[in-house]
């Protein structure tokens, strides 16, 4: 008899991006709205007042439902590339691909500002 295997074995890191950051912006969006504020993805307030705290909050959770759903889809996607290269490695592709986003929303958001004396306050949170 053979025996079926769980979509999210040998997953971890995958299963914990999709069950933590998932329950935390349900939570926010129906039960916690007045704490929403703490985790707005602000780079005004990362770059005047070094709140970098912003930066892991801002980029782990999801204000919006619609932004929870999707960002669900693609971490239970990436379920794969984890199983086939390993967690360790698929963790630090993640941590790499995270510094790199930071660094060019930080960049972008410089550029526009210095180009078209546009002010971007606040970036979409989420996954």
């Amino acid at each position: 008899m053979e025996d079926k295997q769980n979509v999210l074995d040998k997953a971890p890191l995958s299963k914990g991006l999709l069950i933590v950051p998932s329950t935390l912006s349900l939570l926010l969006a129906l039960l916690f709205q007045h704490y929403q504020k703490f985790f707005t993805y602000n780079l005004q307030a990362v770059k005047e007042e070094f709140q970098i705290w912003r930066l892991v909050c801002g980029r782990a959770v999801c204000l919006d439902l619609k932004d929870t759903f999707c960002s669900s889809l693609l971490i239970y996607n990436f379920r794969i590339f984890e199983r086939r290269y390993g967690s360790r490695k698929f963790s630090s592709f993640l941590l790499g691909s995270w510094m790199l986003s930071v660094l060019f929303d930080l960049l972008l958001v410089e550029a526009v500002e210095y180009s078209f004396g546009v002010s971007i306050n606040s970036l979409p949170s989420g996954l």
